[in-house]
């Protein structure tokens, strides 16, 4: 509304009111003027004076505080329009309008105000009773209590505003949470509060209410609005991996866990991990709900959870696995239950392998043979290797290997000793070529077998004589005659025995001939080879006698001499005598039980001779220091004795004693001949 307005506004008011007076002095305001504290209040004002006086300018403005006389405090001068700043002159002194406003209306003005008007030497004029201004309390802004609330707790919301007055009809009202009835909470007129019952859940935190005051009769609105803070335990507690892990991991690599709730406040976490084999939860380490592995071991396997924790409550994550992939470890070879290591053979025996490891292992057996050192892959059906009836061929070191993509491994090694009867029991003769010994030599019997465990030996003799058998005691397995005689002579025989059996071999005969007879056939031997020794210096004299066929037959009669022990003249050097001494029955052999002993003997004579040979004029001729020379010293005339070897003894031989032993010289006559024409002859 316009200062014109106004001032019409009061005339009209006037003229109801017959403020116009005969002498046309006046003022006209509104009142009572209700204002609120901090609001802004109008005083409309209008005054009128008579129309022959001078005009506005010489005019002087002044609003009194009541009382309204000389010397009452001013509100406003124009003389003086500074001087409070709260207070503004918007009226127009031209049109007769003495409105003014005050910004902002508190307690203190709350009186009766007059408007008053000097024109210069003329006159002056008071309005009275004046301007009545009734200032009520400002409400403050609304208060919401308590901030703080916990899930599930009930708890009075309170909305409050003071500074009330109760003329202004306060109300409260809330915003933002369910409908539901409020009432009035203080009891201090000047307080205007309004409670409601209200459960929070988790869903309200963060919520936002708001609570306003309002006074209907000014068209006053203010309002407060608030964020609730809801506590509650931690929910939906979830585990999840780092970018890139997975929970099925390989021994060795990073890993890391995150565990994350929904809670206010934040929480806190825990880590635990229940051992998949015993069952029992362990509290584990972890910084801020994370949960690292910088290399991740097989131990590390295992079901985890994380629990998150404030003051109000906690709660736990489900659980979840990891699983380490890790190569075999702890390969083991167990004996199934009732078999043992040292087993009897054609027992049953089973060995399994087992290890630690994830993925589960595939199983291979290797054998190592303990003489040739070798190893060799040999067959199991899921790490298990079964002797449903062991031989001594099964023992040996074993061993096993477990194999996943991931690696493998190998347990240590473990021997089966398999325990038989002795086998392949043998006698075998030391310090002695044959069994057939001369008296007072030395000699050894030693016993072997192959057994497990190792076995024990019995000897024994038995007598050819009387068929009698006696173990030989103390002897264990050797048996040695340090000067044996004939009365050792005999059948002997082993036993190998231990816990699981024994085995005997057959009769071995030993025959120890005497020493009288060697001595007896040395000599005689002896004799011979002097009679063999005159009859070639005989026969390489008398070369000449002999001739041609003549020769020839004679040199085979003297062998036949020589075989019978006669004295024989030879006298051909061109004839090779080769095993002149064979029996008459060349069929015949020596015999395997023959006491006889072989004796061997070789004579040797060259004749270097140059014309001595008539047969052979052409070795004469031959110049001495040749070739030719050489060679006929190195070849003709080579008689050799040799191969005294033993025969059957024939029936016309007569022996002193049955025992004696006959024994046979043989000699060998070898000339290479020079020509074609001497070896036809």
């Amino acid at each position: 509304m316009t200062t014109s307005h106004w001032t019409l506004a009061l005339i009209v008011l006037c003229l109801i009111q017959g403020c116009l007076s005969t002498n046309e002095w006046g003022v006209s305001v509104l009142g009572p003027l209700p204002a609120l504290e901090g609001s802004s209040a109008i005083f409309n004002c209008s005054f009128w004076y008579p129309g022959t006086l001078q005009p506005a300018r010489n005019i002087i403005a002044i609003w009194l505080k009541d009382p309204c006389l000389e010397g009452s405090e001013e509100l406003y001068n124009s003389n003086n329009p500074n001087r409070d700043p709260d207070v503004e002159w918007i009226g127009n002194l031209d049109q007769k309008n003495c409105s003014l406003r005050i910004k902002d209306v508190q307690k203190k003005r709350n009186h009766i105000f007059c408007f008053r008007f000097i024109i210069a030497n003329k006159n002056k004029w008071t309005g009275k009773p004046g301007l009545r201004l009734i200032v009520y309390a400002r409400p403050r802004t609304p208060v919401i209590s308590p901030l703080e609330l916990v899930e599930g707790v009930t708890t009075n919301l309170k909305c409050s505003s003071s500074n009330i007055d109760e003329k202004t009809k306060p109300s409260l009202k809330w915003y933002g949470l369910p409908d539901q009835s409020a009432e009035q909470c203080s009891k201090d007129p000047t307080v205007l509060s309004s409670c409601l019952r209200f459960t929070p859940s988790y869903q309200d935190h963060n919520k936002i209410i708001n609570c306003s005051v309002t006074y209907s009769a000014f068209a006053y609105s203010d309002e407060a609005s608030i964020t609730l803070n809801v506590s509650y335990a931690p929910k939906n507690v979830t585990i999840r991996g780092d970018k890139g892990s997975e929970l099925t991991i390989r021994e060795g690599n990073q890993l890391s866990l995150m565990c994350t709730s929904n809670s206010n406040p934040e929480a806190m976490y825990s880590w635990h991990k229940r051992e998949e084999e015993s069952g029992e939860t362990r509290l584990i380490n972890g910084s801020k709900g994370t949960l690292s592995f910088q290399s991740i071991t097989s131990s590390h396997s295992g079901f985890y959870s994380c629990t998150a924790a404030n003051h109000v409550g906690s709660n736990t994550s489900k659980t979840l696995e990891i699983q380490v992939q890790y190569a075999p470890k702890n390969v083991t070879i167990q004996v199934d239950k009732g078999s043992e290591l040292t087993i009897r053979e054609g027992n049953k025996l089973s060995l399994m392998c087992t290890s630690d490891s994830n993925p589960e292992a595939m199983y291979s057996w290797h054998k190592r043979e303990e003489e040739s050192g070798e190893t060799r892959l040999i067959n199991g059906s899921k790490g298990i290797l079964s002797f449903q009836s062991i031989t001594s061929s099964d023992s040996g070191f074993y061993s096993c290997t477990a194999a996943n993509h991931v690696g493998n491994s190998t347990s240590k090694t473990l021997e089966i000793q398999v325990q038989y009867a002795p086998k392949n029991v043998t006698i075998q003769v030391v310090d002695g070529s044959h069994l057939e010994v001369k008296e007072g030599d030395k000699i050894s019997l030693v016993c072997t077998s192959n057994s497990n465990p190792e076995a024990t030996y019995t000897l024994y003799k038995r007598e050819e004589s009387n068929d009698q058998t006696s173990a030989l005691s103390n002897v264990k397995g050797t048996l040695t005659f340090q000067h044996i005689s004939r009365s050792d002579s005999g059948f002997y025989s082993c036993t190998a025995t231990n816990y699981i059996g024994n085995v005997t071999l057959n009769d071995l005969e030993i025959y120890v001939q005497s020493s009288t007879g060697i001595l007896a056939f040395a000599i005689a031997g002896s004799l011979v080879g002097i009679g063999l020794v005159l009859a070639i210096v005989l026969w390489i004299r008398r070369k000449d006698l002999f001739k041609g066929k003549k020769s020839e037959n004679n040199s085979q009669q003297g062998m036949l001499d020589l075989q019978q022990g006669n004295e024989t003249t030879i006298s051909n050097s061109n004839i090779v005598y080769d095993r002149p001494c064979m029996n008459k029955s060349q069929g015949d052999s020596p015999s395997k039980e023959s006491a006889d002993t072989l004796v061997y003997a070789s004579i040797q004579f060259n004749n270097k001779s140059k014309g001595l040979d008539s047969e052979n004029p052409q070795l004469g001729q031959i110049k001495p220091g040749s070739k030719q020379q050489s060679h006929i010293d190195q070849s003709i005339d080579a008689a050799v004795y040799e191969n005294m070897d033993k025969y059957k003894q024939s029936g016309d031989i007569i022996r002193r004693y049955p025992e004696d032993a006959v024994e046979y010289a043989c000699v060998v006559f070898k000339n290479k001949t020079v020509d074609s024409k001497a070896a036809n002859r």
